[in-house]
């Protein structure tokens, strides 16, 4: 990138906080800012950064702005901890940032943008907005990219999580945390969002639903995708061509609505592919139609309020058990029929159903039932 000019940030600072200049906020196109921009505590209308580079961290720690705009810069990093934003921070259209953008309690009233962004710190933090509170959106879209780990634990949202066409890259560790937060809109991880490492959605709240269709989760040698007590007010979707290499974990989860499998994809051979024991599911479970799990899928002790079906499903655990429903609780029908295919053991033992165990026509290896109550005879295999 060239850039016209070369200013020293103390220079920057003076103008900007000045008698009678900080009501123009600050404004720069084109420039390489020499040294340290150091903006804390300071109290700005707007800033407006368009085409700088920046030799060190922009610092913002404690600022409030009106509004911080940054698009097609070069930065080291950004500290804004504890800053107060009275509208939107976007960092877009080509920004990059080599180093950690930090907003931990920091308060943006508005949306936190960073469609097009760049973040680089391979092995590393790029964005961390521990106990954030955002009243609008956060996004994270349309040719977003993180190497490194994106991090928004206990973070407070007033809209929705936007992640499609978004990726995030940090092989073999934490590649996004939602750990602890709380959306009060949907959280959108679908149509070419891509994750390298492990999500992690431990203990989260979405008052919206949870979309993932088309979303791609990687991380093969442990966790692809946490979200252990995670509550969802309507309905979970992991179908629609959703693929996870590794682990995808539901423990204790509760989901208001359907937890949709339909179409997805589950690999963890030797492992478990589901493990969502002690599951409660306000609608059905739906894991049939194109459905494929690679290691066990694991519901026990679990509670759903429809059906459970599985007709059409592949579950593939050789020689393991496939399909692990023991003492769970089902208000309608359980249908393991109509093109079930299980490589290993399915065990149903003391579930409780309120309609039909349906097993017509379907394979696995075995099939224990010990101690089924349901409220219709069991449908012969």
């Amino acid at each position: 990138m060239t850039t016209e000019r070369v200013i020293h940030a103390d220079e920057i600072r003076s103008g900007a906080t000045a008698s009678g200049r900080n009501s123009a906020g600050l404004s720069l196109a084109g420039v390489t800012i020499e040294g340290t921009l150091d903006l804390s505590a300071t109290n700005l209308p707007a800033l407006v950064l368009v085409g700088c580079r920046f030799e060190r961290e922009l610092i913002l720690r404690g600022a409030s702005l009106e509004s911080v705009f940054l698009s097609g810069c070069d930065l080291a990093g950004i500290d804004a901890r504890e800053a107060h934003i009275r509208t939107d921070l976007q960092l877009c259209a080509g920004t990059r940032s080599g180093g950690l953008v930090r907003l931990d309690g920091a308060r943006i009233d508005g949306n936190l943008s960073c469609s097009g962004a760049l973040l680089e710190a391979p092995g590393g933090e790029t964005l961390r907005a521990d106990r954030a509170v955002i009243g609008g959106h956060v996004v994270m879209s349309n040719g977003f990219r993180a190497s490194g780990a994106v991090v928004l634990r206990h973070v407070r949202v007033g809209g929705m999580l936007y992640c499609a066409h978004g990726e995030f890259a940090n092989r073999g560790g934490l590649a996004l945390s939602l750990e602890g937060a709380a959306v009060a809109g949907n959280i959108i991880l679908s149509h070419g969002f891509k994750a390298r490492g492990q999500v992690v959605m431990r203990e989260a709240r979405c008052n919206g639903i949870l979309y993932c269709a088309h979303g791609s989760f990687e991380n093969p040698d442990g966790d692809a995708f946490t979200a252990d007590g995670i509550r969802i007010a309507g309905r979970a979707f992991l179908g629609e061509w959703f693929a996870a290499k590794g682990a995808v974990r539901l423990c204790d989860a509760r989901i208001g609505g359907d937890l949709h499998c339909v179409g997805g994809l589950f690999q963890n051979p030797g492992g478990d592919a589901i493990d969502a024991g002690r599951l409660t599911v306000g609608g059905s479970v739906r894991m049939h139609t194109r459905f494929l799990a690679q290691g066990a899928v694991r519901l026990d002790g679990s509670r759903i309020g429809g059906a459970l079906i599985c007709s059409g499903g592949r579950f593939e655990n050789h020689a393991a058990v496939a399909l692990s429903a023991t003492a769970v609780t089902v208000g309608r029908n359980v249908v393991l029929g109509s093109g079930f295919r299980a490589d290993g053991i399915v065990r149903l033992d003391h579930a409780r159903i309120g309609g039909t165990l349906d097993t017509e026509d379907a394979v696995c290896d075995d099939l224990t039932v010990e101690n089924v109550q349901s409220g219709s005879p069991s449908r012969p295999r």
